[in-house]
């Protein structure tokens, strides 16, 4: 299949529109036209309906985009593998939870680069769901994330724990921290239940957010009290924007790796998960 026909349809489902598709394509209206019809030639059914409202995708089309995507995206990762040939034995892609890559990127990937020089590295930041999907499909090859989902074909590793601390830009004690000063972070739903248990008079603060990024960008610009990870509240100490909440209770948080069954025994992913270990402990 020629790989333009399915940039083509992709594109087509984002815009509903032949015009807008082929002038972000840098094609005529025609030839969008024509890469739909061998399209549907080859899958022997009609993807996309064109009325006086627009362009719709037919029922056989919206089930076809999540397939498209994924074709495209192995497509993808086969060209850039083969484009590696000569400067890397093989491509490593590594996913890794939000909170947690500014606690073990630099360390781990320096560590690659010395110990592994052939290796190449992709890294997707992502949340724990996102990454466990991407891991049954073949997308990644590892992750470090949060929350595992026990799948048959998974299997995980607890390597660290986090800790999250109560941090503010006010001066006040613990006692006097109230709920509409309060961000209250949701990084999980280990994290949600020992935050429910521990502090349920915070439980119903008016803003919330579950990116750790996002998190610090509030404390920084609107200030108030929240939990974040002990990486970031450092930084955010050092920067002179915060104190930590001394007499606040810590939530401790297991850190796991991921990886599918398919890889569990790869002596490549065996030495890089052991280093991960250590960078992130």
């Amino acid at each position: 299949m020629q790989i333009e026909l399915l940039d083509t349809f992709i594109d087509l489902i984002e815009t509903r529109n032949f015009n807008r598709t082929a002038e972000r394509l840098g094609v005529t209206q025609s030839t969008v036209s024509s890469r739909i019809r061998s399209l549907e030639t080859l899958l022997e059914k009609q993807l996309f309906i064109r009325n006086k409202s627009g362009t719709e995708p037919t029922v056989a089309g919206i089930r076809f985009e999540e397939h498209a995507r994924a074709v495209k995206l192995r497509w993808l990762d086969a060209r850039r593998e083969i484009q590696s040939v000569g400067k890397f034995d093989r491509l490593i892609r590594i996913g890794i939870q939000h909170e947690l890559y500014e606690r073990v990127l630099e360390a781990w990937l320096e560590w690659v680069r010395a110990t592994m020089p052939k290796l190449a590295i992709y890294v997707e930041i992502d949340y724990s769901n996102q990454m466990i999907l991407d891991l049954t499909t073949g997308s990644l090859d590892l992750a470090v994330l949060y929350s595992p989902q026990h799948l048959p074909d998974m299997h995980y590793e607890q390597i660290a724990e986090e800790n999250f601390l109560m941090v503010s830009t006010r001066r006040v004690a613990f006692s006097e921290i109230t709920p509409s000063d309060y961000i209250r972070a949701n990084y999980s739903a280990y994290f949600n239940r020992a935050h429910k248990q521990m502090l349920p008079e915070l439980e119903n603060s008016p803003v919330s957010t579950g990116n750790g990024g996002a998190v610090a960008y509030l404390l920084r610009s609107r200030g108030g009290t929240a939990f974040v990870t002990e990486t970031v509240a450092t930084k955010l100490r050092q920067e002179g924007v915060v104190q930590t909440v001394a007499d606040a209770p810590k939530i401790s948080h297991p850190i796991y790796s991921a990886v599918h069954v398919r890889h569990h025994h790869s002596h490549t992913h065996i030495r890089l998960l052991k280093a991960l270990k250590l960078m992130a402990a």
